[in-house]
């Protein structure tokens, strides 16, 4: 297993009206078979936007550590309020659009691979099992 940290300053955006987002990568593991992408600290002050863009290969989950803020697919959709303590899935490709409460937000990202395929994966296993088999 590969883990790398990255260090411990983390990247701040500031926004057009002074809100900043502090975003700090806990760990990342880059590996192919891994399943694990990013393990993300993110901070948001009163009042922040900032975009999780959806990549077609990774899922996110999201857990609200304490604040509240608004949660959309996309600028015109409704958007959900996640408050501390809510777990937030978004699928495959998904882009998700995070608004801070007025107190603000504190995250912890995660970012996974998600297989294409579950059924492609089982035939490879089988595959190499009975290639094992066959061999003298």
């Amino acid at each position: 297993m590969i883990v790398t940290t990255a260090s411990a300053a983390a990247a701040v955006i500031l926004g057009p009206h002074g809100e900043r987002i502090r975003l700090r990568c806990l760990a990342r593991r880059s590996m192919l078979a891994s399943a694990c992408e990013s393990f993300d600290h993110l901070r948001l002050s009163p009042g922040a936007h900032h975009v999780l863009p959806g990549q077609t290969e990774t899922e996110n989950v999201l857990y609200v550590l304490r604040g509240s803020l608004l949660v959309g697919r996309s600028p015109d959709e409704p958007a959900h309020l996640a408050v501390g303590g809510d777990l937030l899935l978004a699928r495959r490709g998904t882009p998700l659009h995070l608004d801070a409460g007025p107190l603000g937000a504190e995250l912890l990202g995660l970012a996974l691979t998600a297989p294409r395929r579950a059924s492609a994966t089982r035939d490879a296993l089988a595959l190499r099992r009975a290639e094992r088999r066959t061999r003298p």
